[in-house]
């Protein structure tokens, strides 16, 4: 089987009711230069035996899965770093999550990827999208995530952009989440996520003040999240401020990179205006351009 150029990395933990419909949706989008790899973390669902199928279905894609014994030791930055490492591609595909339909644009965020190489003269950098991330094998390498369960993809980012390796787009997401089907797992999964994620947003923040006042404002005024989830917030707020101000925010601190300006977001549109002469407009159809860009 031919090498791939590239490797879409994706960590599984006991998501087994939704894990076979989410692998599809990438499948379906994958050709002879891309590679699937799934590291499963020690499920104790069914997960194994679903990628064990989507396996025997697919023999004539690259699709591999790797099932690790579950140790509590190891967090999900460290899951990333073995999916890395198995990687054949020279570039990584990341962040995919399996409770999450994929529409049809991966490979198109891949050749957004090659024309900012081409057009800011770029090497070695990490494209920081919605939910998506590539960047090159050896750069995550040499950079690996820190062994943390939530944050370990803003710890990374933080040392990333200090040393000039991180580019920022803004764009339209290209996926959906998949609704659970068992209504007291949904409300479980929101509830942990949510918490977790404020949780790390107090235990590395500059400003523990300024995050509060940026979810106050978020939760009480004009908000992305809608009323379900703004009131969700409301009563995880304190416990995720008291968690991570104050008995996990030493660890993380201490492991975030504080020299480096605040991360602005790139315009496509206005790359492809200053470097249209040279290179032309970027090679994407004209569904891929509503997606990546404003104008």
């Amino acid at each position: 089987m031919i090498k791939p150029k590239y490797s879409i990395c994706i960590c599984n933990y006991n998501m087994n009711d939704t894990l076979e419909k989410s692998i599809k949706s990438i499948l379906n989008q994958i050709n002879k230069n891309i590679e699937i790899i799934v590291v499963d973390d020690g499920s104790s669902d069914n997960s194994v035996e679903t990628l064990k199928k989507i396996k025997n279905e697919n023999l004539e894609k690259n699709f591999n899965f790797i099932p690790l014994v579950r140790d509590h030791r190891r967090k999900l930055g460290e899951t990333r770093n073995i999916s890395i490492k198995a990687a054949r591609g020279k570039y990584v595909i990341l962040h995919i999550d399996t409770d999450d339909i994929w529409e049809p644009y991966i490979y198109s965020y891949i050749k957004v990827f090659h024309e900012l190489e081409k057009r800011l003269n770029k090497k070695n950098f990490m494209l920081s999208g919605r939910q998506i991330q590539m960047a090159t094998k050896n750069l995550l390498i040499e950079n690996p995530y820190e062994n943390v369960y939530y944050g370990e993809d803003r710890l990374l980012w933080s040392k990333l952009t200090t040393i000039g390796r991180l580019i920022s787009l803004e764009h339209r997401s290209f996926r959906e989440r998949i609704p659970l089907k068992n209504r007291k797992n949904k409300l479980f999964k929101a509830i942990f996520s949510q918490f977790s994620a404020m949780t790390v947003s107090f235990s590395y923040c500059a400003s523990i003040i300024d995050t509060l006042k940026g979810y106050i404002k978020r939760i009480f005024l004009k908000s992305d999240w809608g009323f379900n989830l703004s009131f969700l917030n409301f009563f995880v707020l304190i416990p995720s401020l008291i968690n991570g101000a104050i008995l996990k925010r030493q660890k993380l601190y201490n492991l975030a990179r504080w020299d480096y300006r605040e991360l602005t977001k790139i315009d496509l549109y206005q790359i492809e205006l200053k470097t249209k002469q040279k290179y032309g407009i970027f090679d994407l159809s004209s569904e891929e351009r509503k997606i990546y860009f404003k104008n």
